[in-house]
């Protein structure tokens, strides 16, 4: 038998060590397939780049990152979208309303006179020529639909004597005045504002047959005095009102003639 150098048994010696490791070693547990172990369902840890915050950076008392929907950016000091001013034409509607109840004070019948005008504020946006105007219309709308009620009145039968000279007597005061508020809302259209003499005349007119035509009014109603019928009181309920538009009416036309002095 050879006998070996003690160099040739070293290296055997190292040899057998080296496969003996490497055979332990295949055979732990930390061998298995990395589809088995327990952790590898879940992903590797993100790798942070130093311009990248730290994990202590989303704490959570610090704020989320910004979103990327628009509502984001509104910070709780911005006001909602349905907090928005109203309208240009809301506001304007409401100005106009305030103008009419205001200058209905100055009239005798206030009530009467905002609930006849505010249906129109958008037309009438604050201007007293176009309040008067449409005051103005608003009585003449009413004047012939009394005119047209006494007819009515005068045509049936059954009046007394007394009755028929009244009811007679109101038409033709009644149709006198609607005569005069047509001539006032004519002129009124025509109105020239540049030439202060004629601005004047104009409406020292217009005031003249508005006059008139309240005169008329109640020149028909006078005429009841002596009738203690039925008929005073149909007749009545359908002047009056007339009487208060015209009223009304010329109250807001000498505000439209002052304001437009004052202007001048």
């Amino acid at each position: 038998m050879k006998i070996l150098s003690q160099t040739q048994i070293l290296l055997l010696s190292i040899a057998i060590l080296l496969f003996i490791t490497s055979s332990s070693s295949s055979l732990s547990p930390s061998s298995s397939s990395p589809s088995l172990s327990p952790s590898s369902s879940s992903p590797s840890p993100p790798s942070f780049s130093p311009s990248s915050p730290p994990l202590s950076s989303l704490s959570p008392s610090s704020p989320p990152p910004p979103s990327s929907s628009p509502l984001s950016s509104l910070s709780p000091s911005s006001p909602p979208p349905s907090s928005l001013s109203p309208s240009s034409s809301t506001y304007s509607n409401q100005t106009s309303l305030d103008y009419i109840k205001t200058s209905c004070n100055l009239t005798l019948y206030k009530t009467l006179c905002y609930n006849s005008l505010y249906p129109y504020a958008s037309k009438v946006h604050s201007n007293p020529h176009k309040l008067a105007v449409t005051a103005l219309n608003l009585t003449l709308s009413s004047a012939k639909s009394a005119s047209k009620f006494v007819k009515n009145i005068s045509h049936r039968g059954g009046l007394t004597r007394l009755e028929a000279v009244a009811v007679a007597d109101c038409v033709e005061e009644i149709e006198d005045s609607v005569i005069s508020l047509q001539d006032s809302i004519r002129e009124l259209d025509s109105i020239n504002y540049k030439d202060s003499a004629k601005f004047e005349m104009v409406m020292s007119d217009v005031e003249t047959w508005v006059s008139a035509a309240l005169t008329d009014d109640e020149t028909c109603m006078d005429g009841f005095s002596r009738v203690k019928t039925a008929v005073k009181d149909l007749v009545r309920r359908h002047v009056v009102e007339v009487v208060r538009l015209t009223s009304n009416a010329l109250a807001l036309i000498n505000m439209f003639a002052s304001t437009q002095e004052n202007f001048s």
